[in-house]
């Protein structure tokens, strides 16, 4: 009876022992998939977090591309305003006066002498390029005064207010003689028909046109 008894205890002993073994293992596998469960579903937050900050960035150049395109075609349009142009300057606008200067001329050549023509700008900013037309008023009836070959007509906007000239340039009479006696200019401002007298007084000799010089310049820009 007795071994009977005994034998039994270490029967149910080793059984115990082989559950306890087999809860044992199942609570290990059970620790390794939850280990391995959060380790992946933590690696995504991680990932992800990179795609907004990539987003932002290519909004903001795209911004920008925009803003640069308002800015040129304001310059464009700022730039097709600059543009204009004025008109030619009209007799009525100016105030034209003549000054002999006889040989004291600045750069008048040994011999010569000049009468300074000037145009006074009284109107609005206007154009001016190219000769007056002159004729002299002489004791000897009226003479016209020829352009100086030499000499280009530069256009120039001659402002308001602002005073432009042009020189006719003569040979001193130093015959003795009484000469030719001029006593005015008619002029006529360059691409215009009206015309103004202007008193002047100088003497030239009575010569062939050929021996002497009688010539106009072209009207220069104020400063030239």
């Amino acid at each position: 009876m007795t071994a009977k008894l005994n034998k039994a205890v270490r029967r149910t002993a080793t059984v115990l022992a082989v559950v306890a073994l087999g809860a044992g293992a199942t609570a290990c596998g059970s620790s390794d998939d939850s280990s391995s469960t959060a380790a992946s579903s933590s690696a995504p937050t991680s990932s992800s977090s990179s795609l907004p900050s990539s987003g932002s960035s290519s909004d903001a150049s795209g911004g920008s591309s925009s803003s640069s395109g308002g800015s040129s075609s304001g310059n464009g349009a700022s730039g097709s305003n600059a543009s204009s142009s004025s008109s030619t300057c009209r007799t009525a606008n100016l105030r034209i006066t003549a000054k002999n200067q006889g040989q004291n001329a600045p750069g008048a050549a040994p011999g010569l002498g000049a009468v300074l023509i000037t145009f006074t700008n009284n109107g609005a900013d206007c154009r001016m390029a190219g000769f007056p037309g002159v004729d002299l008023k002489t004791n000897y009836g009226t003479e016209s005064v020829e352009r100086d070959k030499q000499e280009v007509g530069i256009p120039f906007t001659l402002r308001a207010g602002k005073t432009a000239t042009a020189n006719v340039v003569y040979t001193i009479n130093n015959t003795g003689g009484s000469g030719v006696e001029v006593t005015g200019l008619v002029i006529t401002p360059p691409n215009e028909t009206h015309s103004v007298s202007a008193p002047v007084d100088f003497s030239e000799p009575v010569s062939d046109k050929n021996t002497g010089r009688l010539e106009v310049t072209p009207v220069f820009k104020p400063g030239s």
